[in-house]
């Protein structure tokens, strides 16, 4: 039997069936397909295209996943879990600290600067209009040392506007036309004050309906809006202050989470090498534990060095500038009465009820026992204990002066209530709120303080996380590659 020839050999593969056409298929036609002479469709020929350009994905795929399976696959992937843990709780914990930072400086040059300005704009212009009322019910020309405190009143308040509109977010629209609408009173009002006191000059009575028009202003309108202007600057330092007021607590959780991947990686390679330490991985675990300590110091020392500038300063020195207000507000309306003729009677129970809320108020930053000393004393200079010795002195002088007045002795309410001397109403009240503005300087530099301290306590922060996050992660590279090549 002679062997089979190449023909006979091809036709005989699974399949074939004899008779049939060489490299015809089983169960196939002539010409089948529709295309001439035979052959596959088109659509047919782009699925077979579509599917052989996904065959070598899946396969790459399926090495992959097959590699990723293996002993030193699991080892690189769990390192690269790893570097990321550790370079992503760096990452953030810097990006936090340098965010505080950024905040203290803002709070620093500008918020807490405007809301200052905004205050001293609300002072000075009730102390001119108290020393416009004081100059005008002296008669005549007024003393010099009166002009002399208006002018210095208008002046600073001019000054405050332009400081508090320097410092202002441009995007603070509200605060911005209340300035603008300040502005632009306060020149009414310094001309019906010019007015008023041209026609005291010569004895005219209607300076007084000037004078009275011109308080009223200031009054109704200019210190209305003036306090509202601080009340939402304030606000913005305290809201600020608050927002960080707490540990970076995200942080906290990553930094953590860095640390537990290193140590379960360390646990996982003992077991499959038998090696219970890994120098370069133990290094690694010890150089974030680092950045945690120190991102937790740093965390909270600034949490609390704001928490501290929010009691200690911005509280106390909100609080006794709504005093010192209510204070001058008194003062306004005294001297207001004066001008007006009016029965100070109708006035006084209101005055004693405001004046005696601003002693409770400061009695409580004394420090004179030892119940007191828990809480926020801003008498180191004695500041709080002349306002309260020179409000008691301002109440009774004025209390004379009342009485003076409804005897008859009108020039002698007067001299009281205007007087420099000592016993009189008017350098009473001048020691009390140069005392309140002592006082409020100390609750501010408490403030400003606090907060430069949280600024500098992580000045070096960020830069120091970073590169202990990048050691890091190098250490873990140097640590498990020698355990991945032994497996190669």
């Amino acid at each position: 039997m002679g062997l089979p020839t190449l023909t006979q050999r091809r036709d005989a593969r699974p399949g074939s069936q004899p008779g049939s056409a060489p490299g015809a298929r089983s169960g196939s036609t002539p010409g089948a397909g529709g295309g001439p002479g035979g052959g596959t469709s088109v659509g047919s020929g782009s699925e077979d295209i579509a599917f052989s350009r996904r065959r070598p994905v899946r396969r790459r795929a399926a090495r992959f996943w097959n590699d990723a399976l293996t002993t030193p696959g699991r080892m690189s992937v769990f390192a690269v879990v790893a570097i990321v843990a550790v370079l992503f709780g760096g990452t953030v914990a810097s990006q936090t600290i340098t965010q505080r930072q950024s905040h203290h400086e803002t709070l620093l040059a500008e918020v807490e600067p405007v809301a200052n300005a905004s205050q001293t704009l609300y002072s000075s212009l009730t102390i001119a209009d108290s020393a416009a009322n004081t100059a005008f019910i002296t008669g005549g020309i007024e003393p010099a040392e009166l002009r002399d405190r208006y002018l210095q009143a208008i002046a600073a308040s001019s000054a405050s506007i332009i400081a508090a509109s320097q410092g202002l977010d441009r995007s603070d629209e509200e605060s911005i036309d209340q300035l603008a609408h300040i502005n632009a009173q306060l020149t009414t009002y310094t001309g019906l004050v010019e007015t008023a006191r041209t026609n005291n000059r010569v004895a005219n009575p209607v300076g007084s309906a000037y004078l009275a028009s011109a308080s009223t202003l200031m009054q109704d309108t200019i210190l209305p809006a003036a306090a509202d202007l601080y009340d939402r600057q304030s606000t913005s330092v305290g809201e600020s202050d608050r927002e960080w007021s707490s540990p970076p607590w995200g942080s906290f959780v990553l930094l953590g989470l860095a640390i537990a991947v290193l140590v379960l990686l360390q646990q996982w390679l003992w077991k499959i090498t038998g090696r219970r330490v890994n120098p370069a991985l133990a290094l690694a675990s010890v150089l974030m534990v680092a950045t945690f300590l120190l991102t937790m110091i740093a965390g909270f020392l600034a949490a609390n060095n704001n928490a501290r500038g929010l009691s200690e300063g911005a509280a106390p020195m909100n609080e006794l500038t709504r005093q010192r207000i209510n204070a001058q507000k008194v003062r306004a309306q005294e001297t207001l009465n004066l001008v007006r003729r009016t029965d100070p009677e109708g006035s006084a129970a209101e005055r004693a009820a405001i004046l005696g809320g601003v002693r409770d108020t400061l009695t409580v930053y004394l420090d004179s026992d030892e119940e007191s000393r828990s809480r926020t004393s801003l008498d180191g200079d004695g500041a709080v204990t002349s306002a309260i010795e020179a409000l008691d002195e301002w109440m009774a002088a004025q209390n004379r002066a009342d009485s003076l007045y409804q005897q008859g002795d009108y020039q002698g309410a007067i001299l009281i209530s205007s007087g420099q001397g000592e016993g009189d109403s008017g350098a009473a009240f001048d020691e009390f709120d140069e005392s309140m503005q002592d006082a409020i300087e100390e609750a501010r530099d408490t403030l400003r303080t606090r907060i430069d301290n949280a600024r500098r306590t992580s000045a070096t922060g960020p830069d120091l996380i970073m590169a202990l996050s990048a050691l890091a992660a190098f250490a873990v590279i140097v640590g498990i590659a020698p355990r991945i090549r032994e497996y190669l």
